[in-house]
């Protein structure tokens, strides 16, 4: 779903501080040619597509890579499970850096292929939520992706404690002087979790945009020479009526007891569904107002840039949803 978005995020993350004298068309990053080496910039404002050193990201299971590839059919029941429960951080879009993988590390390498921080590979979920953030790392694998499966806006902080720490300690970074990109984008399970009584409380809209906007306050304290790119939330609450009749693919029954997937309460009825689509809305707004505040106070070494997403997910093909029915159950 979201790989086909990277590049143009990408461009449009860096349009605003990449000076633009022509243009060319093309279906491969490959094709896309060099550009004419310089000392770099000491301005945010003047930065380059290749002038980024380091990449990081902060989020959920979507920059995580949590069940990219889906169940696989082709190994043995409880293997093919158990591999569903992978993340596969070298393909997230945002941050990944498998070869070949169409993700946004992948595209400034062609650029600047000595970028730093992007995560790599495959490897178990780590798990995060509301009432527990407290999954370790695999920093030779995540690097500088500090996403966690199951997080929400609250758990920002803890996914930048990792992320200040890893890349102050990585030996190929220059943490004073390389230029870095940061990624964030959360919201999903926030969504999600406004039908949970037990936090309800923590997602509404007001809290999560305080929790974003305390996590890049803190990200201009901390970390020197850093573009934040904001990007938005979607509509997780188009997913549940496109698949509704088709028992085979993604919905809100779980297996043993037909209740409402606790991963979703929101889906379950038609008012929780209107919930996840307002708070999408409004969770962007509070996005948009984070971005407009940092366009008042421009500073040289600090950025914040936004990206919208509209992503139609009503048009996807439903295969796009097809899951593992041994595991979700009918």
């Amino acid at each position: 779903m979201l790989t086909s978005l990277s590049f143009p995020l990408l461009l449009l993350a860096l349009s605003a501080f990449t000076p633009t004298n022509a243009s060319k068309s093309v279906t491969n990053i490959s094709d896309c040619p060099k550009l004419t080496p310089r000392n770099g910039t000491n301005s945010v404002h003047d930065l380059r597509i290749d002038d980024i050193k380091v990449v990081g990201a902060l989020g959920d299971s979507i920059t995580a890579g949590f069940g990219i590839l889906g169940y696989d059919a082709t190994l043995p029941p409880l293997l093919g499970l158990l591999d569903s429960y992978n993340e596969y951080r070298g393909l997230s879009y945002s941050i990944g850096g498998d070869e070949k993988a169409y993700t946004v590390p992948n595209y400034i390498k062609h650029f600047q292929p000595r970028l730093n921080g992007y995560s790599t590979g495959k490897h178990i979920g780590e798990y995060c939520n509301a009432d527990n953030c407290a999954a370790n790392y695999l920093p030779d694998q995540d690097e500088l992706n500090a996403a966690q499966s199951g997080a929400i806006a609250m758990n920002l902080d803890h996914e930048l404690d990792y992320l200040i720490k890893q890349m102050r300690n990585m030996k190929n970074i220059d943490f004073d002087k390389d230029w870095k990109m940061i990624n964030i984008q959360i919201g999903s399970n926030d969504m999600c979790g406004a039908c949970n009584t037990s936090y309800s409380d923590e997602v509404t809209p007001d809290k999560f945009g305080n929790y974003v906007e305390k996590v890049i306050e803190r990200i201009e304290r901390n970390i020197p020479r850093v573009l934040i790119n904001l990007i938005g939330t979607f509509n997780v609450s188009e997913v549940f009526p496109l698949t509704a009749n088709h028992p085979e693919y993604c919905h809100n029954q779980n297996a043993t007891n037909g209740k409402e997937h606790h991963s979703c309460a929101c889906s379950a009825t038609p008012e929780g569904l209107a919930t996840l689509y307002n708070l999408s809305a409004a969770y962007n707004e509070r996005l948009y107002s984070i971005y407009k505040k940092y366009q008042k106070t421009k500073k040289d070494d600090f950025a914040v840039v936004y990206q919208q997403s509209n992503i139609n997910i009503s048009g996807f093909p439903l295969d796009f949803f097809r899951y593992n029915k041994l595991f979700f159950g009918n």
